[in-house]
């Protein structure tokens, strides 16, 4: 049987008995790397937004607060020329 998607995978595991599932849990851990590679995580998983720095992201938001607040605030009619 060929396993080709996670989905599959998952069914397969699910439909293992208890036993069997220990033992694919104790070959895992043996299977383990002791030092496993850094796993970048994303931009916007570490809430920085699309910038590097929150401080950078901070500014955007006041820029975004201030634009709505204008666009929010009653217009007053242009003098007549």
């Amino acid at each position: 049987m060929e396993l080709k998607t996670i989905e599959e995978i998952e069914r397969a595991i699910d439909a293992l008995p208890p036993d069997k599932v220990a033992e694919l849990y104790a070959w895992l851990d043996r299977h383990r790397p002791e030092h496993p590679e850094p796993v970048a995580v994303p931009v916007f998983e570490q809430g920085l937004g699309l910038f590097g720095r929150p401080e950078d992201a901070a500014l955007l938001d006041e820029v975004v607060r201030t634009a709505y607040e204008e666009r929010c605030r009653p217009h007053r009619p242009l003098p007549e020329l």
